[in-house]
């Protein structure tokens, strides 16, 4: 993922990633299909339990796992 021009462009401009926004993508595409908003009980969202070896707020941490990411969002 570091190597793509997105990520890169998001770290300059010191912005943070989520997945959140890309649940939009679905809402969206059943809109375009259908004209309508999907049913409110339509789309669930599961967030699997965290690593607790994962502290995404650690940079070392992060470092030591990911280092091509950290390097591209250095501290």
């Amino acid at each position: 993922m570091a190597d793509l021009p997105a990520i890169q462009l998001a770290a300059a401009e010191g912005r943070d990633l989520d997945g959140e926004a890309i649940l939009t993508i679905v809402w969206n595409a059943y809109q375009s299909a259908t004209g309508n908003e999907p049913p409110r009980d339509t789309f669930t969202i599961r967030y699997p339990d965290l690593d607790p070896e994962g502290n995404f707020d650690d940079h070392e941490r992060i470092a030591a796992r990911l280092p091509r990411i950290a390097a591209v969002y250095p501290v």
